[in-house]
């Protein structure tokens, strides 16, 4: 047995589940994105409608940033969970709407662009047997003008490979 085969994977397969959210390897960027934004908004919204006087004397402005900071967190945290939650249904959503749209992509590039492409490399191939044969024609005109006149005819032939004529 390889000693390979007894070390884990240090790349999770799709479908391993990669965080206590039971999100699939496939889906964890997405959903990362997803939960960051969505803190970052609530957090944001949080911060801005939780009331804060400041009081006065140099203790007192201390315990109650503090205080200001606990009511933040308090707030955000049964708001988090619920974001967690909203992300693990948009992640599936984003990734399945994406999955369409490429599926989409691929149907139209293979219904539209790539007949297109194939038919410009077809006749692109015409176009260079066309040019082999004409340089091909040439040399043997030229061989039989030297032939029936009595010259020697040293000239090689085209080369053919150069070109990648076939």
């Amino acid at each position: 047995m390889k000693w390979t085969r007894l070390l884990p994977s240090a790349t999770p397969r799709l479908d391993d589940h990669v965080s206590i959210w039971s999100i699939k390897a496939r889906d964890a960027r997405t959903f990362f994105r997803i939960v960051g934004v969505l803190w970052l908004v609530a957090l944001a919204f949080i911060v801005y409608k939780t009331p804060y006087e400041p009081p006065v004397g140099s203790n007192a402005a201390w315990r109650d940033r503090g205080e200001f900071g606990l009511d933040v967190l308090t707030e955000f945290a049964t708001v988090g969970v619920a974001i967690a939650i909203v992300s693990m249904v948009l992640t599936r959503a984003v990734n399945t709407t994406g999955g369409l749209l490429m599926t989409l992509y691929e149907t139209l590039a293979n219904r539209f662009v790539i007949p297109v492409i194939e038919a410009h490399k077809a006749e692109g191939r015409e176009e260079g047997r066309a040019e082999a044969m004409a340089e091909w024609r040439e040399w043997y005109e030229r061989r039989l003008a030297a032939e029936s006149s009595g010259r020697e005819f040293r000239e090689p032939p085209p080369d053919v490979s150069a070109g990648q004529h076939r």
